[in-house]
């Protein structure tokens, strides 16, 4: 017999608990935030209503490819931030100061870093083909960004 945590979670698959609910919920408060920050409209029933509509269309659009893209990306940036948590406190144990190491722009561009790698493996966990032609279309646009960056003098 299974343990009822399985059984749950079996239970919330086949109830459209991760392929519809989550996926609406996340794209609907998305929308929704961003809305309301921009002050797109004023009035708040107008954002919520704007905001349901989208959500019920990018669902409707993405359906249980949308769910297991958003299953395997946030399945896999849980595993990096348990590896990041365990590093800050393997550093602290150690003694280091983990606010002197976390302020520069070189951890900030590590975690970006780190963020495009697995939306890319989240991408390919999908079966986007990812090949040769892909990755050197993707070292060129980073070439050309970094050149943008150098000539505008941009930090």
């Amino acid at each position: 017999m299974a343990d009822p945590f399985t059984i749950l979670v079996a239970n919330l698959n086949g109830l459209g608990f991760f392929g519809f609910l989550l996926p609406f919920i996340f794209v609907f408060v998305v929308v929704y935030g961003l809305l309301i920050k921009t002050k797109f409209f004023e009035d708040q029933k107008i954002i919520g209503v704007l905001s349901l509509v989208l959500a019920f269309f990018v669902i409707g659009y993405g359906g249980p490819m949308l769910a297991n893209f958003f299953v395997n990306l946030f399945g896999l940036a849980a595993v990096i931030i348990a590896g990041i948590l365990v590093i800050v406190l393997f550093i602290a144990m150690t003694g280091g100061d983990i606010s002197k190491i976390a302020s520069g722009k070189s951890v900030a561009a590590a975690l970006a870093g780190i963020g495009i790698i697995v939306f890319f493996i989240a991408l390919g966990a999908l079966g986007v083909a990812i090949n040769d032609s892909v990755i050197g279309i993707i070292f060129v646009i980073v070439i050309l960004a970094l050149a943008v960056l150098f000539i505008t003098g941009s930090n």
